[in-house]
């Protein structure tokens, strides 16, 4: 296995500036961009992804990246923004919307793919304004998230967590202004588990299996891309596999987006 680098006992703010900081200035530039936080139960995905509410220092590449964005928001007057955000959870392979008024009712929610794009139609976009109305979507969403305890883990994410955001850009305020449109996946995947070391049984078992089945699937999508094949299985993924497959399809193989 080959890695880009390792961070050994370093701040939050610098595996945001390493591994972060340069996918979130693309999407300004109108490029999309998906960051994913994969690893074992246990690992520090969520702490990483979200980090301590109760400690700023401590604030994870979520947090980060919306200071990060609105910050450039407010620099750049010279063009116009307009940033929606989503949040999403996928559970035992059943899409939950987390800033709907219903967040259990998944029904409505469905991947839609075609040559050009993939969206989830039915998924709840909030306009936000500023960096706290987005951080505010971001908490408020985040207290629904499928938990439980387990040997390696005692708050242990049943879930993988898909938090989105949509900025639109244009140079002017008249109407048939080209709109530049771009989208940041930052995703908290659910651990990957040895059922044997956690002793899952019953609804965990499910739980566990379900995790483990889109993390492989989610896996040959990305092996794919490394590898720069013909075919990457996104549609078979989507339909047979998890809807976990849908950041990694708009982030890193669709770029510049932009509509009249």
């Amino acid at each position: 296995m080959q890695y880009d680098g390792v961070l050994e006992n370093v701040s939050q703010d610098i595996v945001y500036n390493i591994c972060a900081q340069e996918a979130v200035d693309s999407v300004l530039s109108g490029y999309n961009a998906t960051i994913i936080c994969y690893g074992q139960t246990g690992a520090g995905k969520t702490f990483t992804m979200s980090g301590d509410a109760h400690n700023y220092a401590h604030r994870g590449v979520i947090p980060r990246a919306l200071h990060h964005v609105f910050r450039e928001i407010d620099l750049r007057t010279d063009r116009l923004y307009k940033v929606h955000v989503s949040y999403m959870e996928i559970y035992n392979e059943a899409l939950y919307d987390l800033l709907s008024d219903k967040p259990a009712a998944s029904d409505s929610l469905s991947v839609l793919d075609d040559a050009s794009n993939t969206v989830v139609r039915g998924l709840t976009k909030v306009e936000v304004h500023n960096e706290e109305e987005a951080l505010s979507h971001f908490f408020l969403g985040s207290q629904g998230r499928s938990t439980a305890v387990n040997v390696l883990n005692s708050n242990s994410s049943r879930s993988h967590l898909l938090f989105s955001l949509y900025v639109e850009m244009r140079t002017s305020a008249e109407a048939s202004e080209r709109a530049l449109i771009s989208k940041l996946h930052l995703v908290d995947l659910a651990g990957s588990e040895r059922t044997k070391k956690t002793n899952a049984s019953g609804e965990q078992l499910r739980e566990a299996s379900c995790i483990n089945k889109s993390l492989t699937f989610l896996e040959q999508v990305v092996n794919a891309l490394a590898r720069k094949d013909t075919h990457v299985p996104f549609r078979w993924v989507t339909r047979f596999g998890t809807a976990a497959s849908w950041p990694v399809s708009n982030g890193l193989c669709r770029k510049h987006t932009s509509k009249t």
